[in-house]
């Protein structure tokens, strides 16, 4: 069975003035015997939301900064064994990849490409980036960093006020098809206000050392940040390919999106890869980002 029925919104707080126009209606929708509440909310809310004073544009030159100083002990700290992967390309591809970051762990890989969209419109699609690129496009109310080469471990960070974002990993990582891969996800917390959700692959268990790239969200109800949806393109869990193109987009309002490349090594003769863990992932990634310098302009 099922009824026609119409939907109203008010606004939620008249004492906020970028909220005054939150009024929202929704005639003649169709209404199941079983409803879906939290779809309907969630396309209104993203509608509604558009981006407001309490999420800017982020300093990137500040994050970055902060990145270059303070990311290699807190690596260290809450990854065990945490192994610094060396960026060895040569020639042309010296600032996009890397070509053996030890113990035969690369095979020219780790190109990193983003895009981004507003609505149907694309801001630019399957950019490719230099390690140590700081881009702000304030006028798409967008900006995106990718960290330099030697500082550990690598990410690649944006933030949007509204649309979707997309990085792109590929490249060879050589394991030739051996080990094992693992997809974990979870959320992490800050006593700051800052939460999250990630989503990491890895390959393991070869004698490379662990690559695992984690790919997260920071979010704040402080931004009214909303995440309508996620779109997971990562590798099954099977055997490595070699290489491991991966990808994963995000589409929301008022938060930061990025990937990191995380990497371990037993602490033998042998540099054989292991798990990381969720617990030792989720204890990174909340002291990173309540340590980290976000910073508005």
């Amino acid at each position: 069975m099922s009824r026609q029925f119409t939907i109203s919104f008010v606004p939620f707080d008249t004492q906020r003035p970028e909220r005054v126009n939150q009024a929202v209606s929704i005639n003649n929708e169709l209404y199941a015997t079983n409803p879906t509440w939290h779809q309907i909310q969630q396309r209104l809310t993203l509608a509604r939301n558009i981006p407001t004073g309490a999420f800017g544009i982020v300093n990137l030159s500040l994050l970055n900064t902060w990145h270059n100083a303070n990311a290699s002990s807190i690596y260290q700290t809450y990854i065990p064994s945490s192994y610094n992967y060396i960026f060895d390309a040569t020639g042309t591809l010296i600032s996009t990849s890397i070509n053996d970051g030890g113990f035969d762990m690369y095979d020219s890989g780790n190109f990193i490409t983003i895009s981004t969209t507003r609505g149907t419109s694309n801001v630019f699609y399957r950019q490719s980036n230099d390690y140590g690129r700081i881009s702000t496009l304030t006028a798409q109310n967008f900006g995106y960093m990718v960290t330099a080469r030697n500082v550990w471990p690598q990410v690649s960070l944006s933030f949007l006020q509204n649309g979707s974002v997309r990085w792109l990993i590929t490249g060879g990582i050589g394991t030739d098809g051996g080990g094992i891969l693992s997809n974990v996800s979870s959320t992490y917390t800050t006593s700051k206000g800052y939460t999250g959700r990630f989503w990491a692959n890895q390959g393991f268990g070869t004698t490379d050392p662990t690559i695992c790239y984690t790919w997260f969200t920071i979010e704040s109800t402080s931004w009214n940040t909303l995440i309508s949806s996620s779109n997971n393109n990562l590798a099954a869990t099977a055997a490595p390919p070699d290489p491991m193109n991966q990808s994963f987009s995000i589409t929301g309002c008022n938060f930061m999106f990025g990937v990191f490349l995380l990497s371990a090594r037993r602490v033998t003769a042998s540099p054989n890869g292991f798990f990381i863990s969720t617990t030792f992932i989720t204890n990174f990634l909340s002291n990173y980002v309540e340590n980290a310098d976000i910073q508005f302009t």
